[in-house]
């Protein structure tokens, strides 16, 4: 996904495949656990950054896990994120202060 469907030079994925897979497929409904994302083939996409994807670039996508588990990836900055945390009890995950705080950390450091 990083490499638009490259490894090591060889093709994986087309890119026609990568845009498919990245381009908001749901239309206008609410889609996601946060506002302003909808969703492609497999990823959230965020439509209107705000929130915890205030930081991230329209276009931008990525996933969260049940327990609190995210990958975004904001290919107009070249950039992802990761965060692997097991809670329990955490509400939303995808909406959480971690997850906005660690975006918030990895997007200003591409910024000093």
């Amino acid at each position: 996904m990083l490499c638009r469907g490259t490894s090591g030079g060889k093709p994986i994925l087309s890119e026609a495949s990568i845009r498919t897979m990245t381009q908001v497929q749901t239309g206008d409904l609410k889609a996601g656990f946060t506002e302003g994302t909808g969703f492609g083939f497999g990823w959230g996409v965020v439509r209107t950054p705000q929130g915890v994807t205030e930081m991230l670039s329209p276009g931008s996508y990525g996933h969260g896990g049940a327990f609190g588990t995210q990958a975004w990836i904001d290919p107009h900055k070249d950039l992802f994120v990761v965060l692997l945390i097991q809670r329990v009890g955490l509400p939303n995950s995808d909406a959480s202060e971690m997850r906005r705080e660690l975006q918030r950390i990895a997007f200003s450091a591409l910024t000093h």
